[in-house]
């Protein structure tokens, strides 16, 4: 009895020992994995907010801070012809109609990126990008609605700001046309891109009939086929008026198409796989001298606009009247630089205090507007003693003969610094 007691109490005191052990190693064990879970977790977002995936990532927290109305991205793709998936119960099983749409929107548009726009992404980086602030907000007066060219010869500005004197526009309810309708309606779209197709501008006369007495009433359509064109997605839309401080903006309902007050439309819109959300603004103004005296609050808000790159082409050398001499003086004052055809403000504005890059072919103004006020003496000297560089795309009014001419003007540095304004309103 002796012997087994002790042999009990000898096995009782090992097992005793072994499960010590144990409950030490579960406990080293449970502290090892919980440091290892925060070494991973803090690896982990490093490689998402630092590491090669950061621009992914970025996008990510983007959509999370910025909610998007999908519905917009929706409407983009239906009117540019790439897709018609949120549309699918309006079209019968075949969707021919869809499909002929598709092929009248891809056929030039292949054709243009081919011929003009591939060749205008590389010229704008070699040429342009490389001598200005080229993410500075991008100003475009006597635009129409011509995003297209704004972003492929600017595509890093940080804001967009296009004027013109056509009218906003409305979207139709399209989810609830009928078949017939809507074929009707994206033709019309269609048939208001032709001019950009075959010129790469909008001509005046054309856009009266195609966007204010037909289907399409305004550019907003346009606007969404160029931003889905472009590769952006749609984060929000809506329509604003100026107030009379002239840098607030209010949002309505619907535009009142009153010269008198200050709207337009706003897009909050961010690049695929980029990580900024920027703004596209489209006023519809009469930025004349009478213009701004029946809305001189616009002409307040864009003498407070921080500084920009200006644009101008295809603008039927409105900036060398004097009757639009303040939009003349508002851009030689705001900008730090200038790009523009001869349809812009004229060389003789920019003698001093500005660098010069010449570019393609001057030639007179085409039949229309041939006056010998609009023919540049003092340009024309230039090109000809000048290092001028030819283009190999075309883009303005001599598109049928391609002897087209872009200057550059860049404000010199210390004229830039002196102007140089804080970020605005926008």
């Amino acid at each position: 009895m002796v012997v087994f007691i002790e042999k009990k109490c000898i096995f009782t005191a090992f097992f005793k020992y072994l499960n010590m052990k144990f409950n030490r190693f579960l406990i080293l064990f449970t502290v090892l994995l919980t440091i290892c879970t925060i070494i991973f977790s803090c690896n982990s977002g490093k490689d998402k907010n630092g590491g090669k995936d950061n621009d992914t990532t970025n996008v990510e927290s983007e959509k999370i801070k910025y909610p998007k109305d999908t519905t917009l991205d929706q409407i983009a793709a239906l009117l540019a012809g790439d897709n018609a998936d949120a549309f699918k119960k309006v079209f019968t099983d075949d969707m021919t109609f869809w499909n002929d749409y598709k092929i009248s929107i891809d056929t030039p548009w292949q054709r243009i990126t081919d011929e003009r726009l591939a060749k205008m992404d590389k010229w704008s980086k070699a040429e342009v990008s490389s001598k200005i602030n080229d993410t500075a907000l991008m100003f475009y007066p006597f635009s129409g609605p011509d995003f297209l060219n704004a972003y492929h010869l600017f595509p890093n500005a940080n804001d967009y700001i296009l004027i013109a004197m056509e009218k906003l526009g409305t979207i139709p309810e399209l989810y609830s046309m009928t078949e017939k309708d809507l074929d009707a309606y994206l033709d019309a779209v269609n048939f208001g891109l032709r001019d950009i197709y075959k010129r790469s501008y909008f001509i005046t006369g054309n856009m009266d009939q195609d966007l204010r007495k037909q289907k399409v009433d305004g550019v907003l359509p346009l606007l969404y086929v160029f931003l889905n064109r472009t590769g952006h997605e749609i984060y929000e839309f809506g329509y604003y008026r100026l107030e009379n401080d002239g840098i607030s903006l209010t949002k309505i309902e619907k535009p009142t198409n009153s010269l008198e007050v200050s709207e337009c439309i706003w897009f909050k819109i961010m690049k695929k796989g980029d990580n900024k959300l920027k703004n596209l603004f489209y006023f519809y103004a009469d930025i004349s001298n009478d213009g701004f005296v029946k809305n001189p609050v616009f002409l307040q808000y864009l003498k407070n606009i921080r500084t920009c790159n200006t644009f101008i082409k295809s603008a039927s050398y409105l900036s060398h009247y004097e009757t639009f001499s303040n939009i003349r003086d508002l851009v030689l004052e705001n900008s730090a630089s200038v790009l523009e055809d001869d349809t812009g403000i004229p060389y003789r504005y920019f003698i001093d205090d500005w660098d010069h890059y010449l570019y393609g072919i001057y030639e007179k103004p085409i039949a229309d507007f041939q006056s010998t006020y609009l023919f540049q003496k003092d340009l024309d000297e230039e090109y000809k003693k000048a290092d001028v560089k030819a283009l190999d795309f075309s883009l303005g009014y001599h598109w049928r003969s391609g002897n087209q001419n872009w200057m550059l003007y860049v404000k010199k540095k210390d004229q830039t610094a002196e102007e140089t304004k804080t970020e605005g309103q926008d």
